[in-house]
């Protein structure tokens, strides 16, 4: 009794000593309602709910309005009994998915025989409340032919997209229609997102992953920082039973095919990566241990961007998990969770790369650290609480190099290739990217005869977005851009037009040294789902996030908030499940975007000051026979600079950015947030599948915009000049982001030896700002930047955005060949449909002669000019057909069953080549005197006078441009 009431004061402690969350731990919800065959409520009834994911059992006994609810569940395969004396005591077995909940109702009869187990929830898989939300297990995810891990199984779920930013074979996650980096990736309840580009970090083992339930629409308040969609991955728990698995999954270089643009060197070697699993108990029922581990060393061939050069690219990585689960006695439930990854990143590279002076090799230490507490303190009244951080550190990412010959990096202007130096400093001050998370959350249980049933949750949660970083463009602080790159017989040479608007200079000097940002978001939520009665339920929910920024110079940059309601409701026409017709609105706050909140901080920053290179041209003529290297180039251009006056020159300034000096935060910044609003239907195929589908319309307020205009005014420079302040701000009115999606998905299974199944997105994502870039993640407009010089018609035109993909279907088949006592086969079939993705011709215009100047100090020297819509042009649509076979022997010895598998994949069959990624460089008056220059605001430019395609405009550059050509992968191991 005192080991009782100590726990139980550890608990209440822990909940009001720490502010804590509703996103902790995922677990299900089961409740329903119990009648007589006459459709009389039954109170009294007790309800005892038991797993093998469940330490012990949990009970429940049912209202006078008949209603129960057991929250806090595990996610399992559940046996569900009711018992009331003289009745019977039916029994049911449901499965329960994590972050969601799940309805069971049950009809007790008097009767002298014992009812049959009745199996349901079977395709609870896809939800049915007005949260749309789809979970795939493990199992399932390994018959199919996909990776094993977070990224693909989210895109197996309707609204979900890979359009995001980023290289083109890792684009980013977009749900919904979001920018990439506005969802929330959760492992075991902790944030995973990467700090600044907001994609999932894989702290997973890929045989520890027991399921993943992607939300995309209608979801509760109990969920914030986010305005996409909300991923729960959880991994695996001991249990009453010792289980485990050894797998080898298998890869080559030499079983990939060759796309249109081949490598130019294979390597056959079988890369090995090694997974082990083992979970058990110290006490039945009360000690449960899991722990994994992961090896993986692959050296594949990567090929350098036009030029084609091989180098190897690969990692060498170890990943380590830890898991203990306590119950000291029924209801209360400690989870404490450790996961590591030791990684060498082996040929890195930052953007395009002309030559294998680009790379570097970098260290990319990573932790995840969570403790959860879940308790039934009484029969209604439940509490949870955890506490996390995870830890990401960059090392040696960058150039070895300092000095202004070695550690300069070279850009061409013009299509952004890279080359001489690697981005970024490698001996330099190493960078960290970490999160703390403290929650805290309380559910009540309500049921009333006349009001029907309330499960009540409220909560606190607060959250720590950390960075200490400074923020090294280069090894030396310098990057050169350049006029163009000659490329001969393999070898580079940069190309600098003396007073070419687009040559010049670039100095970013870090002149403060980081704090460390803290982007803290402090939220309360309170939300009730309520079942009136068997045919209408509601979600009533509203969320008040408050933000506290700090950016890495010690400035507060965001104290701003937001009351964000969502409302959902369910009809049942029937009452019996089969049609169920869901409507919702929401309201979704994001976190500050920290390359924003910390846009205007002189910690860690780099300052950016650049001069028109006016110079001796160097290898103008790009035929001549001798031409001048990287290094003799480069000491002609800093000789030059340096009899300018180098740093303090003012005459051939071309543009000066001083974070914290010519660009700052004036009061708070603002949480982007988008409103939803969605319809949808499920629909029952019998006892034998689901379908649902939901129309989602988003429209998205308050994005970041950078403001310059006559009146922010101007500042001095550090070189004594004048410059114009620029102001980072949010805006509700230029901008705009509008989708419109129909998300539909079907699985059901004909016979016991045959399941289906797919998911249809139809979308579109339209307006004017795509808000995010591959090499810098949430970026801020430049719409309302010396608008003089601009016009939205021509400047950043509306059209469909950078993620908009009409198109996304996949439809898969898994059939089971033969089942005998020891032998299975089956075999996973995944057909792929994806719609192209838009791009325009966008090139560069000075405007500054048809312009006069009202009072700027350095306006803008070229601004963007879009020569046509800016979705005129897509890339390939691309079908896909993947194949796996899934064979396994089992055998039982010393009373457990021991299966060995074996699993070769082949994706892309047909070794189909679509574009994926196309270049997109235009020539005009800006890069060459060949072209005509032209008044931007009364004439229309003609192509091949103003401006014209480059050669290699919409065409692919290097194979990774292309899709994933046939790939072939093995795995074997057991598993017992």
């Amino acid at each position: 009794m005192r080991v009782r009431t100590f726990i139980l004061s550890l608990g209440c402690a822990l909940l009001l000593a720490l502010p804590v969350l509703s996103q902790g731990l995922p677990t299900g919800t089961l409740s329903g309602r119990v009648t007589a065959a006459d459709g009389t409520a039954l109170p009294g009834v007790l309800v005892t709910v038991t797993s093998p994911a469940l330490q012990g059992a949990r009970t429940a006994t049912t209202s006078e309005a008949g209603d129960y609810n057991v929250p806090l569940l595990p996610p399992g395969e559940y046996k569900v009994t009711f018992e009331l004396e003289s009745f019977l005591a039916p029994e049911r077995e449901i499965k329960v998915s994590a972050a969601q909940s799940i309805r069971l109702d049950a009809e007790m009869a008097q009767a002298t025989v014992s009812e049959e187990i009745v199996v349901t929830g079977t395709y609870e898989t896809i939800s049915t409340t007005p949260q749309a939300a789809t979970t795939y297990e493990k199992e399932f995810v390994e018959q199919l032919p996909v990776e094993r891990n977070m990224r693909e199984t989210v895109l197996l779920s309707p609204g979900v997209a890979a359009s995001g930013a980023g290289a083109a074979q890792t684009r980013g996650i977009s749900i919904a229609g979001s920018q990439s980096y506005e969802s929330l990736f959760l492992v075991n309840g902790v944030v995973v997102n990467e700090n600044l580009r907001g994609q999932p970090f894989a702290l997973f083992i890929e045989d520890a992953i027991e399921e993943t339930t992607t939300s995309v629409s209608g979801i509760s308040a109990e969920y914030g920082r986010f305005s996409g969609g909300v991923v729960n991955t959880i991994t695996k728990s001991g249990g009453n039973e010792v289980h485990g698995t050894l797998r080898d999954s298998m890869t080559n270089d030499d079983w990939i095919s060759e796309t249109p643009i081949k490598r130019t060197t294979v390597i056959d070697d079988v890369n090995d990566r090694y997974e082990a699993t083992l979970g058990g108990w110290l006490m039945k029922d009360r000690i449960w241990y899991f722990g994994a581990a992961r090896d993986f060393e692959s050296v594949l061939t990567s090929t350098t961007v036009t030029t084609n050069v091989p180098y190897p690219k690969g990692t060498d990585q170890q990943r380590y998990e830890g898991k203990l689960t306590l119950s000291p006695f029924q209801g209360h439930r400690l989870v404490g969770s450790y996961i590591k990854i030791d990684e060498e990143d082996l040929g890195n590279s930052f953007g395009n790369i002309y030559d294998v002076r680009s790379l570097n090799d970098r260290s990319l230490p990573q932790e995840l650290t969570a403790f959860n507490y879940t308790g039934v303190l009484t029969e209604n009244f439940f509490v949870e609480g955890q506490y996390s951080e995870r830890k990401f550190t960059f090392e040696n990412s960058g150039s070895k190099f300092t000095d202004r010959i070695n550690g300069t990096l070279l850009v061409n202007t013009f299509t952004g290739e890279r080359w001489w130096s690697p981005t970024f400093c490698g001996v330099c001050l190493p960078e960290k990217r970490d999160n703390e998370n403290i929650l805290a959350k309380g559910s009540w249980f309500l049921s009333t005869e006349n009001l029907g049933s309330h499960d009540i949750a409220f909560g606190y949660d607060t959250f720590d977005d950390i960075r200490i970083a400074d923020n090294h463009q280069s090894g030396s602080d310098y990057r050169m851009l350049m006029t163009g790159t000659i490329i001969r017989n393999g070898n580079l040479f940069p190309q600098l037009i003396s007073g070419n608007t687009s040559t010049y200079i670039q100095f970013n000097p870090i002149l403060e040294s980081s704090k460390g940002n803290h982007f803290v978001t402090d939220s309360l939520f309170v939300n009730d789902r309520w079942r009136l009665n068997d045919r209408l339920s509601f979600n009533l929910g509203v969320r008040y996030d408050k933000n506290d920024g700090e950016d890495s110079s010690g400035n507060k940059v965001a104290k701003d908030s937001r009351v964000s309601p969502r409302v959902g409701a369910a009809w049942d026409p029937k009452g019996d499940g089969d049609w169920v017709l869901n409507a919702s609105y929401g309201q979704y706050v994001n976190a500050i975007a920290s390359t924003q909140g910390n846009g205007a901080a002189q910690g860690g920053n780099p300052a950016t000051i650049q001069w028109f290179y006016r110079g001796p041209s160097i290898n103008p003529d790009p035929n001549a026979a001798n031409l001048l290297t990287a290094d003799q180039a480069l000491a002609i251009i800093f000789n030059w600079f340096d009899s300018q006056g180098g740093v303090n020159n003012i005459s051939n300034l071309r543009g000066v950015d001083i974070p914290g000096g010519t660009t700052l935060i004036r009061g708070s910044l603002n949480s982007p947030y988008s409103d939803e609003w969605a319809v949808g239907a499920s629909k029952r195929l019998g006892s034998r599948g689901l379908f649902r589908a939901d129309l989602v319309h988003r429209e998205g307020h308050d994005y970041y915009i950078n403001r310059t205009d006559t009146s922010t005014g101007r500042v001095k420079t550090a070189t004594g000049g004048d410059a114009d302040l620029t102001l980072i701000e949010n805006d509700d009115s230029v901008l705009e982001r509008v989708y419109n999606g129909l998300h539909a998905q079907i699985q059901v299974r004909p016979s016991d030896r045959l399941s289906l199944g797919g998911v249809w997105t139809w979308s579109s994502s339209l307006g004017n700002y795509d808000g995010e870039t591959t090499a810098n993640g949430p970026v801020a407009s430049t719409d309302l930047q010396y608008p003089e010089y601009k016009q939205a018609r021509w400047n950043n035109p509306r059209g469909a955005l950078a993620n908009d993909q009409p198109q996304r279907i996949r439809v898969w088949a898994i059939f089971d060949i033969f089942n005998t006592g020891h032998n299975r086969l089956n075999v996973g079939l995944l057909q792929n449909y994806a719609s192209g993705l838009p791009y325009g011709a966008a090139g560069r215009v000075d405007s500054r002669p048809y312009v006069t100047n009202p009072g700027y100090a350095l306006p803008p020297s070229t601004v963007t000019y879009y020569y046509t819509a800016r979705d005129a042009y897509r890339t390939d649509d691309i079908t896909a057909t993947d194949l796996t076979l899934n064979y396994s022997f089992t055998w039982r010895t010393l009373g457990k069953d021991i299966e060995v598998f074996l699993e070769p994949e082949v994706l892309n069959v047909f070794n189909e080549d679509g574009v994926i990624n196309v270049n997109t460089s235009v020539n005009d008056a800006t890069r060459s005197t060949t072209f005509a220059r032209f008044n931007p605001f009364t004439q229309a430019p003609v192509e091949g006078v103003n401006w014209a395609k480059a050669s290699t405009f919409g065409k692919p550059q290097n194979k990774d441009d292309y899709q994933a050509p046939r790939t072939f992968r093995l795995s074997v191991g057991f598993r017992f």
